[in-house]
């Protein structure tokens, strides 16, 4: 019989480090669970989909939402929906570290089975690095639509 949950905080929840940010287990039921996702400045994510639907919290700090041709300015308190299957990447030009909140509509989560994941894609995700792959948008030509929306943003805030 499931039980009451209560998290003080997430800040201490346990996670794995990877190239993607900090990744950890929040909290599971029957129909969905929560995990979060600490990003931080510089960090980038070319666009990937997901099988699941989720819902997305900006818990602390802001960030680029990027899907298809179109970035969004997320910033503390945004709120996405993500169906499934639909391409979805970041970008974090800002100088302070990001927390979201993801909640997955896909059953019941195993917290110790998600940790295994996370070590598995902290490898996998060094071994895309090594191929090439870039996590950092200081990393990307100057003319690469990251780098220039940040910027766009940047005049805009000034």
């Amino acid at each position: 019989m499931k039980k009451l949950t209560v998290l003080d905080s997430i800040e201490n929840s346990p996670g794995v480090e990877t190239l993607e940010g900090k990744i950890g287990p929040l909290i599971s039921g029957n129909k969905g669970s929560a995990h979060y996702i600490v990003m931080y400045p510089d960090q980038y994510c070319e666009p990937h989909t997901h099988p699941t639907e989720s819902i997305i919290y900006t818990a602390k700090g802001e960030w680029v939402l990027n899907s298809g041709e179109k970035r969004y300015h997320m910033k503390e308190g945004s709120l996405f929906f993500m169906p499934p299957n639909i391409e979805t990447g970041y970008e974090v030009p800002f100088t302070n570290p990001v927390t979201l909140l993801i909640i997955k509509f896909e059953g019941e989560s195993d917290p110790e089975e998600f940790m295994k994941y996370l070590e598995g894609l902290k490898g996998r995700l060094s071994e895309n690095e090594q191929k090439g792959e870039i996590f950092k948008i200081s990393s990307l030509p100057m003319n690469h639509p990251a780098r220039l929306f940040s910027e766009k943003i940047k005049l805009i805030e000034n």
